[in-house]
């Protein structure tokens, strides 16, 4: 375990496909499922007392910080229209604040309407 999050040695991958009609959530579902299986699979690589894996693979960038991720949900009346779409969607999640924009010091946040 490395004292730093999601920088310590990566001892399995399981990737699964990502859909334009995605969103935050469905992939947070399917990553539960892949996560719950990956679980099982190690606890008896562990419970049969052999060595656990290490994967060839490596963390391709430091994790976004708190910071970062808040500011992915400012946005700005110049931005273009798909960047504010892109932002909109990744940061949409059930219970979470999500996207925001400030006018004159007053903070609106995004609805998301149901269709």
């Amino acid at each position: 375990m490395n004292p730093k999050v999601d920088m310590g040695q990566i001892i399995a991958v399981k990737r699964f496909n990502c859909y334009e009609t995605d969103t935050v959530y469905s992939l947070t579902q399917k990553c539960y499922g892949h996560i719950l299986s990956m679980f099982y699979e190690i606890t008896d690589i562990i419970l049969s007392g052999k060595e656990i894996p290490k994967s060839d693979e490596h963390w391709a960038r430091k994790p976004y910080t708190r910071k970062e991720l808040n500011n992915l949900c400012k946005i700005t009346p110049d931005m273009p229209h798909d960047e504010i779409a892109k932002r909109v969607k990744a940061v949409t999640y059930p219970s979470a604040p999500g996207a925001y924009i400030e006018i004159d010091g007053m903070k609106f946040n995004y609805e998301v309407r149901n269709a």
